[in-house]
């Protein structure tokens, strides 16, 4: 998601929150439903940091559309994987359902930490331990189980035709009169409950992200590199192998530092 396609999406999403509708359905293709921010065009630009910092703010205004809208019921429809940021991008709905049989990987390890408003978004969805241990294993989730965590709401057919019709009727039900109403609302007095501004929530994000994009504090420039030219890995990180077979001087420490404050 490039800055550009983040704006037609905001704008669409805006446009469709002034419309005399119950239910916005929010869904990708069956190849993706969203990688996060475009690292081949911020590759492509002479000012690779500037342009990630313009890409992440740009995907956090749709995100933040998503939260905040009291207007219509949101569903984020999952109907291909998602990773990084792309999972996060949905986060935010009043109901997120998946097509059984895609992946989630919530934290591409690519030297960046997330945004998104994830550390909004994500304590709520899954509670702050697993919020965490999702951002520190780096590891994909199958619907099954992100459906089990509570990543995920809920999980329709593996067809791409049948999830699509699936999908429909979710959203058709979600339109009766009295259920969209409880739901804004509900939704309405979570939001007023916030002690905490959803703008402190970002600040912080973009505090730590700033610190890889400018400073390249982690490596991102040298992982979007290799990503971005589909460089072969030249070993298999860490932590994909079998405990027994992780050398010691290769194993994780005990306490890792948290990608940014979930429990913020």
């Amino acid at each position: 998601m490039a800055p550009g396609h983040c704006r037609r999406l905001l704008a669409a999403l805006r446009h469709a929150a002034a419309q005399d509708t119950e239910v916005l359905v929010l869904r990708g293709g069956t190849d993706a439903f969203s990688n996060g921010i475009h690292l081949n065009v911020i590759e492509a630009s002479p000012d690779a940091p500037s342009a990630a910092w313009a890409n992440i703010r740009a995907i956090n205004e749709v995100c933040r559309e998503i939260i905040t809208c009291t207007r219509q019921v949101v569903i984020a429809g999952y109907t291909g994987s998602a990773g990084a940021g792309g999972v996060m991008l949905g986060l935010g709905a009043d109901i997120v359902a998946a097509r059984d049989g895609i992946v989630l990987n919530p934290y591409y390890d690519m030297g960046l930490y997330g945004s998104e408003l994830h550390t909004f978004t994500l304590p709520r969805r899954v509670g702050t331990d697993t919020a965490q241990r999702l951002i520190d294993e780096k590891l994909p989730v199958s619907a099954a189980r992100a459906q089990s965590i509570g990543l995920v709401d809920e999980v329709g057919p593996r067809h791409p035709d049948a999830y699509a019709e699936w999908l429909g009727a979710l959203a058709e039900r979600e339109s009766d009169m009295r259920t969209a109403r409880n739901r804004r609302s509900a939704k309405s007095r979570r939001l007023a409950a916030e002690r905490v501004p959803l703008e402190v929530f970002e600040a912080r994000e973009l505090a730590e992200m700033s610190q890889d994009m400018f400073a390249d504090r982690a490596g991102f420039a040298a992982a979007r590199h290799a990503f971005v030219r589909k460089l072969k890995a030249t070993e298999t990180p860490a932590r994909l192998l079998p405990p027994k077979a992780v050398p010691k001087s290769r194993r994780p420490a005990a306490t890792l530092r948290p990608a940014v404050p979930v429990s913020a």
